[in-house]
């Protein structure tokens, strides 16, 4: 008889994005009006992100937000508190997450969290390293909203 044999798969994920903690204690549509007039983004409200926090079957939504700038950066604003659960259950007391994917090397967390701290609404912001997240993973389920025609948002029109 042939003797079995047992692989294993070892995967780290690439954590490829800046990713910054804000503490706002109002609603998610204020803060991203104040980014978008601060920071000169043109957030846009996608459908709710599904997750399935634990086992029982339960879902959770959480409301996201996404901005394609010109240089192609993704930008997400993601509320850290569901319906029943946390987003990343490791940063309770953190409110929102601002993701950055496929950043340009024009864009630094410093400058992001500087611009950020003006604003009136905002308490607190924080630099996180992703990688050191227990549930870091959750973020790999940010992606761009597509539309019924199958295509990515498109770009700002040049003014």
């Amino acid at each position: 008889m042939a003797k079995k044999q047992t692989f294993t798969l070892d995967f780290k994920p690439d954590y490829d994005f800046l990713l910054l903690g804000i503490f706002c204690a109002y609603r998610d549509y204020k803060l991203c009006a104040e980014l978008n007039r601060y920071l000169l983004y043109n957030f846009e409200k996608l459908p709710d992100l599904e997750i399935k926090p634990d086992n029982k079957g339960t879902t959770c939504l959480f409301p996201y937000f996404f901005y394609l700038n010109e240089d192609e950066e993704e930008v997400y604003l993601i509320s850290n508190k569901g319906n029943k659960y946390y987003f990343i259950p490791e940063l309770k007391q953190c409110d929102y997450f601002l993701v950055i994917k496929n950043y340009s090397r024009y864009t630094t967390i410093e400058e992001l969290e500087r611009k950020i701290r003006f604003i009136s609404l905002v308490s607190s912001t924080f630099e996180i390293e992703p990688s050191g997240l227990k549930s870091a993973e959750n973020f790999l389920y940010l992606e761009p909203y597509i539309d019924k025609d199958g295509e990515k948002p498109k770009l700002p029109p040049v003014k």
